[in-house]
């Protein structure tokens, strides 16, 4: 079972998992790869299956049957949002569950408005190994991974403070010194060795001392030209992948010497450097 990928639309990664504890995260994009490409068909999965894949932490049957219930409680609280020039609709991922304990599987089927999600994907999606996530002890690292994934092609992502903690369902009550303790050090320490030199920059508003943006910095992966490529020869080059995030200078260069004279930016490069400064006592273990 070992090399087993998540692939879905970039769009679910919009959709707060909110109060999913470090197991239902794990059992979410687990059942999102055994439902990848299968249509509107209801999918069994073993429990034994189930719990290697989303390396589960116990033996107990009771205790697993127990918080497999407890998962499906939040995920029929879950609701995928589509919006159009004139519509907006909003859809529950999963209609059905069953947990069949004496045979031992859960089964499990998608919405069929929303199986274009996670079934045959071509462009603008997110994929990732899904031992690479279960394995994060952190549920802030496994939510950040899986967004910062969307981006593995630019290594770069910017979010608002405001987008970052609806999207990571941090509690309202958290200052910046709690984000940075309990969200952004353990993000800095598993996330570093899977996004290599990882940096994460915090960008105040242009008006007082709040923290408005966070700029996520990685090294690129370089991409992978498939079978698909040859469809895409009559399209323009420049167009052939368009990111929401595009790449800036700088980062493509990887130096801050060789920017243009008149692109440099004095704050965000004076907030940088002291960035570096404070990561040794924000995120120090």
């Amino acid at each position: 079972m070992s090399g087993e990928t998540v692939v879905y639309k970039n769009d679910m990664n919009l959709v707060p998992l909110r109060k999913f504890n470090n197991t239902e995260v794990n059992l979410f994009f687990t059942l999102c790869n055994k439902l990848k490409d299968k249509g509107n068909l209801t999918v069994n999965v073993p429990f034994e299956e189930l719990k290697e894949l989303s390396n589960y932490y116990s033996h107990d049957k009771k205790l697993f049957i127990q918080d497999l219930e407890k998962f499906y409680d939040k995920v029929f609280s879950l609701t995928y949002r589509e919006e159009t020039e004139n519509v907006i609709r909003k859809f529950i991922l999963f209609t059905k569950v069953e947990i069949y304990k004496d045979k031992e599987y859960v089964a499990i089927g998608v919405n069929p408005d929303l199986e274009h999600i996670i079934n045959s994907l071509t462009s603008n999606f997110t994929k990732f190994e899904l031992k690479e996530m279960t394995h994060l002890k952190s549920t802030y690292s496994k939510h950040m991974f899986r967004i910062l994934k969307q981006y593995k092609h630019t290594g770069y992502m910017k979010i608002k403070i405001d987008d970052f903690r609806e999207r990571l369902d941090i509690p309202n009550s958290y200052r910046m010194t709690n984000i940075n303790q309990k969200v952004l050090a353990p993000i800095i320490k598993e996330l570093g060795f899977i996004f290599n030199n990882l940096n994460i920059n915090k960008i105040k508003a242009k008006k007082g001392r709040k923290i408005e943006w966070l700029e996520f910095i990685f090294d690129a992966e370089k991409r992978i030209h498939n079978k698909r490529q040859p469809q895409m020869a009559n399209i323009d080059k420049s167009r052939q992948y368009i990111s929401r995030e595009k790449t800036p200078r700088w980062l493509e260069e990887r130096t801050y010497e060789k920017q243009i004279k008149n692109e440099y930016d004095p704050q965000l490069e004076k907030e940088r450097k002291a960035f570096l400064k404070q990561l040794q006592l924000d995120w120090e273990d």
